[in-house]
């Protein structure tokens, strides 16, 4: 089953993201596989973009990099397509200034996680994000990612946030079931989840949409299976999830993008190319990961057209 020509997401912030790998070429950023594979996501149903986060190797693109590739994707995607920059840093200041040499760019809004390593205090997260949002034009996700930060934005800070700003989204990672009880709740916040081997759970719980590094492999299949979860069935939208999980643990079976570029490499969407400090995959992974692509029927271009084509 392909998704219905009339199924369109609810709002901006759901359905399923990506969060772009960045294509890199003799150690440049390689502009135009950028926009051949923004193409592909976007034509294989992808709903949003996320430009320049940790699985697009942001903390290593330099200011203007991170401007040229939004401007590549962005000159890429429908109007209505969001694209958004990933926005991460220790030092607010320092953030800052860099998204003023950035300047105006075609975005939707910024993925802005909470400072990494130096663990601030609730009030020090609230002025972090509160900083950032003043300073930019367009609207600021919240990202919640415990395990790369080192700290948790608390339910209160959620609220304060939205109270005070332009904040209308989360990516909610580290989820648990209590954590997916609230999130949900709270009034006017999309929560969109960043643990790919929680989306199914997530979006049965109310959760309006995945940011999936996962899904650029197989967008098609991400894509019918939250079609087929929105308009038709949990028992058959959990069917295609669970088809998706060799992909989605072997995605996350070495540090993130390693995986990710490997898989776009077998399928001729990139350079196996990464700066430091993320290195390739093993060479015994890459046969495994191989193995798994062909078992999807998803190791090449034709492939993933032979594979929506027999699925009708």
């Amino acid at each position: 089953m392909l998704i219905p020509e009339t199924y369109e997401p609810r709002s901006p912030y759901t359905g399923i993201w990506v969060p772009m790998m960045t294509p890199f070429k003799h150690g440049d950023v390689d502009y135009d596989a950028a926009s051949l594979f923004t193409h592909h996501l976007v034509d294989f149903g992808i709903h949003g973009l996320v430009v320049g986060g940790t699985t697009g190797e942001g903390p290593s693109l330099t200011p203007y990099e991170k401007a040229r590739l939004v401007e590549t994707v962005a000159a890429s995607v429908p109007d209505d397509t969001p694209v958004v920059l990933g926005v991460e840093g220790t030092n607010t200041s320092k953030i800052l200034n860099e998204l003023t040499e950035i300047g105006d760019l075609p975005v939707h809004g910024y993925l802005v996680s909470a400072p990494s390593y130096v663990r601030p205090g609730q009030e020090g997260i609230y002025r972090h994000f509160m900083a950032i949002s003043e300073a930019v034009k367009h609207p600021v996700i919240l990202y919640d990612i415990p395990v790369r930060t080192g700290a948790v934005l608390q339910i209160d800070t959620i609220l304060r946030l939205m109270a005070s700003g332009d904040f209308p989204a989360i990516k909610a990672c580290g989820l648990t079931t209590d954590r997916l009880k609230d999130l949900p709740t709270i009034y006017r916040l999309k929560v969109m989840c960043g643990d790919d081997q929680w989306m199914f759970r997530a979006l049965d719980m109310g959760a309006h949409g995945v940011i999936s590094a996962s899904a650029q492999v197989a967008p098609r299949r991400f894509v019918e299976a939250y079609a087929m979860l929105e308009k038709y069935s949990a028992d058959g939208a959990w069917k295609r999830f669970n088809i998706l999980m060799p992909l989605i643990e072997h995605m996350f079976a070495q540090p993130n993008p390693a995986p990710v570029k490997a898989a776009l490499a077998l399928q001729t969407w990139c350079q196996e190319e990464l700066r430091l400090p993320m290195t390739p995959v093993t060479a015994d992974f890459r046969q495994e990961l191989e193995t798994v692509l062909a078992h999807m029927h998803a190791l090449h271009h034709d492939d993933l057209l032979c594979a929506d084509k027999s699925s009708k």
